[in-house]
């Protein structure tokens, strides 16, 4: 077994595009812990966003098929468009720097599940995107609660 069997560079890439601004975010804004009260749906928020990243990048071998055939057409396809919504997806983590806007903060939020869930629909991988619509659901609690007082 190769290296390259295991690790999916291009949704390591991916993986680390769309957790960077999260960090950097993090990094430069305080946020009010106290407004997130329940814990368990924190917890779903992580547990969601940390599988999403980890089987974009790792190709475990359980309930993965790899792409569907015309399997070079396929591969290109999902490229193409996730890398489209990734640059789409830094564009508006720019305009929410800048304006912190509840319309731009879902529209990522949107986006980033979507690839999660767009890249395990297409390679059939059913643990990526069960990660994606937990990860989803986490978010957009995390969302309501954060513009709860907005």
């Amino acid at each position: 077994m190769r290296f390259f069997d295991i690790v999916n560079i291009y949704g390591l890439i991916i993986a680390v595009i769309i957790v960077a601004p999260h960090i950097i975010y993090v990094k430069t804004h305080t946020i009010d812990r106290n407004k997130f009260s329940n814990r368990a749906m924190v917890y779903i928020d992580r547990t969601g966003r940390f599988f999403s990243l980890f089987l974009m990048t790792f190709n475990l071998g359980v309930l993965e098929q790899g792409f569907t055939e015309p399997k070079e057409l396929m591969r290109n396809f999902w490229m193409i468009t996730v890398f489209a919504l990734t640059l789409v997806y830094i564009l508006l983590w720019l305009v929410f720097f800048k304006t912190e806007n509840k319309g731009v903060a879902l529209a990522t939020i949107l986006i980033s599940a979507f690839i999660f869930i767009f890249s395990g629909i297409l390679q059939v991988k059913t643990l990526l995107m069960t990660a994606g619509i937990v990860y989803l659901i986490g978010e957009l609690y995390i969302f309501s609660q954060y513009f709860k007082d907005k």
